[in-house]
């Protein structure tokens, strides 16, 4: 996935892009607090499903 942040020229807030769909957000701090939680939940699904191919009998 590609993950960019956009802000506004005339300061009117920013986008996140995730490809190509963006979320607007008021602030950079926003924005970058979103990519963080983003970034930390597709890095614990990655290990859940790591961890289930390592285990296949476990559900």
């Amino acid at each position: 996935m590609n993950v960019k942040i956009e802000t506004d020229e005339q300061g009117n807030g920013c986008k996140v892009w995730l490809d190509d769909t963006s979320v607007s957000f008021k602030n950079l701090e926003d924005a970058q607090t979103y990519v963080s939680q983003l970034q930390e939940r597709i890095e614990a699904a990655s290990s859940s499903f790591a961890s289930a191919a390592n285990h296949p009998n476990k559900a």
